[in-house]
């Protein structure tokens, strides 16, 4: 039931997060919201697609999946929409905080691999891996910066909530422990949620730096 409830939440926050950016697009015309409402669109797909397999058959996928396709199609549109909206100058830019990120994400890809199948894995965890060093560069370039071009580190701040809130979740389903709130699978996943809507007040920030 817990589940049930956590996936239509999601479903729902993806719904209005891509309503609000479709809605950005028409009246602007800006690249940079088509890509976001690409990504929110595609994963609310995937959600939908994930929760009525639920509904049907009572169970979970066990192998490469349509929400699967639909999740990776997503995180494409978001990589490239990271690679718009980054500057010539932030795109050449290096720190050695970006280790961080290969550091943290190798050892869950190895972990995944022991739970799930291989392919998957690798195509989910090498996007987003990427779009975290993407954002991690975006919000320590964006915050070296004054005026409204330091507003750009609140859409990757948020960005970066995401894929943590994802590793979270994928971690936890390693480890599942009850369909009840006690696990937290379910915390990460409600939160993740609203990373989501979030994203459409940092993205009109970073289009207005």
């Amino acid at each position: 039931m817990v589940e049930l409830l956590d996936n239509l939440t999601q479903s729902a926050a993806t719904l209005a997060a891509f309503i609000a950016a479709a809605a950005l697009y028409y009246r602007t015309r800006r690249q940079t919201y088509f890509l976001l409402a690409c990504f929110l669109g595609c994963f609310m797909l995937g959600t939908f697609h994930w929760t009525l397999y639920i509904l049907l058959f009572e169970s979970t996928p066990q192998v490469f999946y349509v929400s699967e396709l639909a999740w990776i199609a997503s995180y494409l549109f978001l990589l490239t929409l990271e690679y718009v909206l980054a500057t010539e100058e932030e795109k050449k830019f290096r720190h050695p905080a970006l280790l961080l990120v290969p550091i943290f994400c190798i050892p869950q890809l190895i972990l995944y691999l022991r739970f799930g199948e291989i392919l998957g894995n690798l195509l989910m965890v090498g996007l987003t891996m990427v779009a975290a060093l993407f954002a991690l560069r975006g919000l320590i370039f964006a915050r070296r910066q004054s005026g409204k071009a330091r507003d750009r580190q609140y859409f990757h701040g948020v960005v970066l909530a995401i894929i943590f809130l994802e590793f979270g979740l994928w971690t936890s389903s390693c480890f599942w422990l009850s369909d009840t709130m006690s696990n937290p699978y379910f915390w990460f996943d409600f939160l993740l949620s609203a990373s989501f809507l979030a994203l459409i007040p940092a993205m009109k920030k970073a289009v207005s730096s």
